[in-house]
């Protein structure tokens, strides 16, 4: 009896030991799908998006220039602050327009299309509507007030980066004037201010927006002869030195205007966004930023690139700069890292923070356009202007 019970348990487990060993390699498989086929799939279009296939890029391109050109009202916005929707709006306007320039010049023979799409940006921009924002934080609008000494820094370095582009793009452009009047209103800011920071809003003052003014400045420059240098050497200076975090290197996010001295720490958010404007114009200044973000806040899980708001050891919740935070992980700055990425040639970085786009935006084609579904205007704006930007020159 105990040798047919032994024969029957022999019998059994050879029966059984190749059917574990199925469900074994079954499990093996199903884990790499699991992991391996989100990372290509997510992945895939990055790789194209980095070489610049003009296919994947004017899919967007058309989605977010039919985008201004139908308009973009701060309604479309869901914040119980009239001030951050009318930032909004015109934050689309103004990541609409750099993408489109961007596109262009990488890819001329898009340039007819798409340049009817930078002109309503631009108009946009310009619009009333849009202004009202910084209007009624200062009582008083920007462009009519090019003569007076308040800083008005986020619209006009913002506006007249986009303006300085276009004179670069497009040799025709139609704001030259105006670019050349924003040009020496900012320069004379910079030369008065006493700590070489402009106001945003009265009261405050922030490192990200002087960026922009700073690159548009550096651009004009370089396109029209006109010597800013003297106005804008001390704010250059800043950026290379005093503002950077002394233990990150990350760019300081807030100073007070009056004392020079910092009232927030280095952040993903400002960092990722003033690099952004700082390499298209002074790229020495540009990449030690980039190279703070990479060394102290990217981050990947399963090949989904990410970049933290906060340096290892830091606290802070999210703002209305960073959105909110998912673990520390920063909307904002992760996304706003894609643009430095290309810029300095990173192709892994890059291609991984796309993954991390594509997942969280959930992409789709309708007709000749593609776009992000959660992305809307803003989103649609942001990622055209990103994983766009200009490769820096050797």
């Amino acid at each position: 009896m105990r040798a047919k019970a032994h024969r029957r348990i022999v019998r059994f487990a050879s029966r059984t030991r190749p059917h574990w060993r199925c469900w074994f390699v079954a499990v093996l498989l199903f884990a790499g799908a699991t992991i391996l086929v989100p990372r290509w799939w997510c992945g895939r279009e990055g790789e194209r998006w980095f070489e610049g296939d003009p296919h994947t890029v004017a899919a967007l391109a058309r989605h977010v220039a039919a985008t201004v050109k139908h308009g973009i009202s701060s309604d479309a916005f869901t914040s119980d602050s009239a001030l951050f929707r009318g930032e909004w709006a015109f934050g689309t306007y103004q990541m609409a327009a750099l993408g489109l320039l961007q596109t262009c010049r990488e890819h001329p023979e898009l340039r007819d299309e798409l340049r009817p799409g930078v002109e309503n940006a631009i108009a946009g921009l310009l619009s009333p509507a849009v202004r009202a924002f910084d209007a009624q934080s200062w009582n008083e609008d920007a462009l009519d007030s090019l003569d007076g000494p308040h800083g008005h820094a986020a619209y006009l370095g913002y506006l007249n980066l986009v303006l300085t582009l276009d004179r670069a793009t497009f040799a025709d452009s139609r704001h030259t004037a105006l670019n050349d009047r924003i040009s020496a209103a900012l320069a004379r800011r910079f030369q008065a201010a006493p700590h070489q920071i402009i106001e945003t809003y009265p009261d405050e003052a922030y490192p990200v927006d002087n960026a922009s003014g700073l690159a548009s400045l550096l651009l004009h420059q370089r396109l029209t002869g006109a010597d800013h240098s003297a106005a804008i050497s001390g704010t250059r200076e800043c950026f290379r030195t005093r503002w950077r975090d002394p233990r990150t290197g990350l760019l300081l996010q807030a100073i007070d205007h009056r004392s020079g001295q910092p009232t927030d720490r280095g952040r993903a958010s400002g960092t990722a966004l003033a690099a952004y404007f700082l390499a298209m114009a002074d790229p020495d200044v540009a990449r030690p930023y980039f190279q703070s973000l990479r060394t102290h806040l990217a981050g990947s899980i399963l090949g989904f690139g990410y970049v933290d708001e906060y340096a290892a050891g830091e606290r802070g919740g999210g703002d209305i700069d960073s959105g909110p935070l998912i673990f520390g992980m920063s909307p904002s700055g992760t996304g706003f890292t894609i643009a430095t990425s290309r810029a300095f040639g990173d192709r892994s970085l890059y291609v991984s923070l796309a993954r991390t786009a594509y997942l969280m935006g959930a992409p789709v084609t309708r007709g000749d356009e593609r776009f992000f579904i959660t992305g809307g205007p803003l989103g649609n704006a942001i990622m055209l202007a990103m994983f766009t930007a200009q490769p820096v020159r050797p």
